[in-house]
């Protein structure tokens, strides 16, 4: 049904894939995506904190300005970058391998003759023929009613529904009808540049303003040359890549790798709200926060101190 070549490539480089969506490595795309989403839905509580605080007589939000400031501009930085890097364009293995949708992606288009759909059951530890399972489950079925049982249930290894499905999946993944199956019915390249272009497209701009603003400072010129200075990232168009990235994210899972896929909310495991009714500090904590702020301020300024003088005494 497959060569020993192409099952023992497919299975090093599906072991690669599936270390992507690892849990034990921080770096693993289903980490970065689970990072990503639970710390948008921190900011979604702050936010829904700062629209139902009353106004004040003035008709102002009694929130402070400096905190909420820093905590939009960390928000937006950090959600940016974790966009960015889970868009990288590094290959996915080697010295410069990096963990992205698009690493994984590229390298999944670039091994698609290998994703045959008998080497796909063969790698994946499933049987290929799921009528044969039928057939022992009617099998079983029979011999338990004949020695007097009432209630039969199917033993998970005669459950041909998955081996089923997969079949099914593959038809849509290669673009071949039921009574056209072959073990050698290949995933259609086509379906990766579908995946690459959906993430690309909805990724773009936030690659090329986290490039010119973020992960590197870049002159007037660059940032002229690419039009960077025109690109504005909108809270709706953050939210739209994080919705793309979780439906690729998803597709890979579910029907490339066939390993299920559940939510990318984490469900807090202690009371994610324990607190949040409190004031950051008392009235009479400001005293204290102002000293810091002034001794911090003190520091800062004596490091403009350092200058010619210090140079006098050293020799090249």
């Amino acid at each position: 049904m497959a060569c020993d070549m192409c099952f023992n490539k497919l299975k090093a480089r599906r072991d690669l894939w599936v270390a992507c969506f690892s849990l034990k490595d921080r770096n693993s795309i289903i980490n970065q995506v689970y990072q990503m989403v639970w710390n948008a839905a921190v900011f979604r509580l702050i936010n829904e904190a700062r629209r139902i605080t009353p106004d004040n007589p003035q008709g102002h939000k009694e929130i402070n300005g400096t905190l909420h400031y820093f905590i939009d501009e960390c928000f937006f930085d950090s959600q940016l970058l974790a966009v960015r890097r889970l868009t990288d364009g590094y290959p996915l293995d080697g010295e410069r391998g990096v963990f992205s949708l698009l690493s994984l992606l590229n390298d999944m288009k670039a091994n698609a003759s290998l994703m045959r759909r008998g080497n796909l059951f063969l790698v994946e530890g499933n049987e290929y023929d799921y009528e044969a399972i039928e057939h022992r489950a009617l099998a079983y079925g029979l011999e338990q009613m004949k020695s007097g049982q009432r209630v039969i249930f199917t033993p998970p290894e005669l459950d041909s529904h998955p081996m089923k499905l997969r079949h099914e999946q593959i038809d849509v993944l290669s673009g071949v009808k039921e009574n056209q199956r072959t073990p050698n019915d290949c995933i259609r390249e086509e379906i990766f540049d579908r995946l690459i272009k959906k993430i690309k497209s909805a990724t773009n701009e936030i690659k090329v303003y986290v490039d010119k603003n973020i992960a590197h400072a870049s002159t007037l010129e660059s940032r002229a040359f690419y039009n960077a200075e025109q690109v504005s990232i909108t809270l709706g168009y953050l939210w739209e890549a994080h919705k793309i990235i979780c439906q690729v994210v998803h597709f890979i899972n579910a029907y490339i790798l066939f390993d299920g896929s559940g939510g990318f909310l984490a469900t807090p495991q202690y009371d994610h709200l324990e607190f949040i009714d409190k004031s950051l500090v008392s009235k009479e904590g400001i005293d204290a926060l102002g000293e810091v702020w002034q001794e911090f301020q003190k520091e800062t300024t004596q490091w403009a101190s350092w200058g010619l003088k210090d140079f006098q005494h050293e020799t090249v």
